[in-house]
C-alpha cells in the first residue's frame, strides 16, 4: 500500500498537570486531509480467497483528495455539534448561499438552533466525528467573493470534494492458488462527498431485549451504546465490466471476453418526490452495536441449549435507511458496446433494514 504524504516525525513531551487542563479545556480537533493511495491486492482468506487487485483512490482532476476537512468533538450535556449540512445553513445565515433555494430553506430549518449554534444537541459524553469540505468550493484567498453569487456558491459547494476509486480486478481464488475466477474488472468510480458522519453514542457496556416490533433487529440482546453512520455523496460516473473465467486460458477468448457492462452509471438524488433537503445527494445511515444471545438453530431455542445460546454473539448493523436515484444510460454485453437500453430508479428507498452478523459452527 502506498500513501502519497510526506514523511512524518512526532516528538513526545510530558504535561505538567495545569497543561494538561488546558488540553482538556478545549473545543474538540480539526483535521484536514490531503491524500492518495494505491494497492496491489488486497486478500481475504476463508477456505479459498476473494481478492481485489491494482486499487487506487485520488481526485477526479488531481493527483490528490485535498479539500476534506474532519472535527472531532466529545459532546457535554446538550451541547449543539455540526452534522449533516449543518455547515450550510451557517454560511446561509452569513449571506453565503442563495435563501430562496428550496435545498438552503430547508437546512436552517433543520440545523439552526439559534443563538449562533447549528447542528443537533447530544448527549453527555457522545463522539461526533463530522467530515466536510475545508472550503465548500469557494475562493478562501479572496473573501470578498463570496457574496457576489449565492446561487453558484450553492454549485461550488456540491463539487467541493470529489474523489476517483478504482479498481483493475475483483475474484475468488482456491486455496491451493491454482484456480482464478475473475468475476469484474475495470471498476472506475467518480464521485462526491456531501458530507459523513460518524457519530458514538456513549450509554454504557449494558445490553437490552429488542422489541417485537420497531426499528431494531429481534430476538436478540443489544448492546445500548452503538455507532452511527450518516453519509450523503453522489456518484458522477461509475464502470465497470463483468467478466467470466477470465483466468482460465485454455478457453477461447469469445467466451473470456466481458460480459455485462455497465457505462456512465449515476447516483443521486436530483429528481422524485423526496429531493427536499437533500442538495441532490443520495443519502445512507446506519446503526451498528454488539449483539449477544443470537439465534443459529431450532437447537438454539431449547431450554436445554439456553447456555450455547447464550455464547452466540455478533455484532448488528441496524436502522440501515437509504434515499436515492439510479441512472443507467448504458448497458451492453460481450464485445459489441452495444447498448440494449436505459434504465431509471427514481426514489429508491430503503427503510430500516437491518443485518446481524455472527459465526457459526
Amino acid at each position: 500500500m502506498v500513501f502519497g504524504s510526506a514523511n512524518v516525525a512526532a516528538e513526545l513531551k510530558l504535561l505538567s498537570e495545569s497543561a494538561l487542563g488546558e488540553v482538556t479545556a478545549q473545543a474538540g480537533l480539526t483535521i484536514d486531509l490531503e491524500t492518495k493511495w494505491t494497492m496491489a491486492e488486497f486478500e481475504y482468506v476463508d477456505g479459498g480467497s476473494m481478492f481485489w487487485r491494482d486499487l487506487s483512490f485520488s481526485g477526479i482532476n488531481t493527483d490528490y483528495v485535498d479539500n476534506i476537512r474532519a472535527t472531532v468533538d466529545v459532546a457535554g450535556a446538550g451541547e449543539v455539534l455540526h452534522t449533516g449540512f449543518s455547515d450550510i445553513a451557517e454560511l446561509a445565515s452569513r449571506g453565503v448561499m442563495d435563501p430562496t433555494d428550496p435545498d438552503v430553506m430547508w437546512a436552517k430549518a433543520q440545523y439552526d438552533q439559534g443563538g449562533g449554534d447549528f447542528g443537533k444537541a447530544y448527549e453527555d459524553g457522545d463522539l461526533v466525528i463530522h467530515v466536510t469540505s475545508q472550503d465548500f468550493g469557494l475562493d478562501r484567498n479572496d473573501l470578498s467573493n463570496w457574496l457576489v453569487d449565492p446561487t453558484d456558491n450553492l454549485r461550488k459547494f456540491k463539487d467541493a470534494i470529489d474523489f476517483h476509486y478504482q479498481e483493475r480486478e475483483f475474484g475468488l481464488r482456491s486455496s491451493d492458488k491454482a484456480t482464478e475466477t475473475v468475476w469484474t474488472r475495470n471498476f472506475s468510480m467518480q464521485a462526491y462527498l456531501g458530507y459523513l458522519d460518524l457519530v458514538y453514542k456513549n450509554r454504557g457496556n449494558g445490553f437490552h431485549d429488542t422489541a417485537p416490533l420497531g426499528t431494531q433487529p429481534k430476538a436478540i440482546k443489544l448492546g445500548d451504546s452503538w455507532m452511527g453512520f450518516n453519509v450523503a455523496f453522489r456518484v458522477e460516473d461509475l464502470d465497470v465490466e463483468n467478466t467470466n473465467q477470465s483466468g482460465n486460458h485454455w478457453l477461447n477468448n469469445s467466451v473470456t471476453s466481458s460480459m455485462l457492462v455497465i457505462k456512465d452509471m449515476r447516483i443521486h438524488n436530483e429528481r422524485g418526490a423526496d429531493t427536499e433537503g437533500s442538495f441532490g445527494f443520495a443519502t445512507f445511515e446506519s446503526k451498528t452495536a454488539a449483539a449477544r444471545e443470537v439465534l443459529h438453530t431450532l437447537d438454539d431455542m431449547l431450554a436445554s441449549n439456553m447456555a450455547k445460546m447464550k455464547d452466540n454473539n455478533g455484532v448488528a448493523i441496524y436502522e440501515i435507511n437509504a434515499r436515492m436515484d439510479w441512472d443507467l444510460p448504458h448497458i451492453s454485453f460481450g464485445r459489441q458496446n452495444i447498448s440494449i437500453g436505459e434504465v431509471y430508479y427514481t426514489d429508491l428507498v430503503v427503510h430500516n433494514t437491518s443485518l446481524v452478523i455472527s459465526a457459526h459452527e
